[in-house]
């Protein structure tokens, strides 16, 4: 987060949980370094979330962008990747981590090199089936891609 707020990227975020599961994800999140500039929950559009476009147009409304082409969607479950589409905007998928790969990190990290390459490839081709842009490895992917480094 801090390479992309340096690099002038705001950070907008959509979730699935709701605003009272929010008041405790929130702090607890900061503390960990994750603060997005603005984040919108169902219950900031009628309870339609993912993988309507509403909270992604939310967050480009708060964030002040003029288009949907100034906003980038990643996300780790397809439902974000449809969300991101659906909005009209670039989406990609975040594959360790995710998700849809339902590993711990330790569970990963455990895994041999074979298995981690074909946890990783199983999850990229459900995300690119759903309609990708792309797909990275990790955030830190990710960053590199959004600022030039990657």
């Amino acid at each position: 987060m801090e390479r992309l707020r340096a690099n002038g990227f705001l950070i907008g975020s959509t979730t699935g949980y709701t605003d009272k599961m929010m008041e405790i994800v929130v702090p607890e999140a900061k503390k960990l370094g994750y603060y997005p500039d603005t984040w919108f929950s169902p219950d900031s559009t009628g309870h339609k979330g993912r993988p309507y476009p509403y909270m992604a147009f939310r967050n480009i409304e708060a964030l002040g962008l003029k288009s949907v082409k100034e906003a980038v969607k990643i996300g780790d479950t397809v439902s974000d990747i449809k969300e991101g589409k659906n909005a009209g905007m670039l989406s990609f998928g975040v594959v360790v981590g995710s998700s849809e790969m339902g590993l711990a990190e330790e569970e990963y990290e455990s895994l041999s090199e074979e298995s981690k390459i074909k946890a990783c490839a199983a999850v990229s081709e459900k995300f690119m089936a759903s309609g990708a842009d792309g797909v990275f490895k990790s955030l830190d992917d990710f960053a590199d891609y959004l600022t030039g480094q990657g």
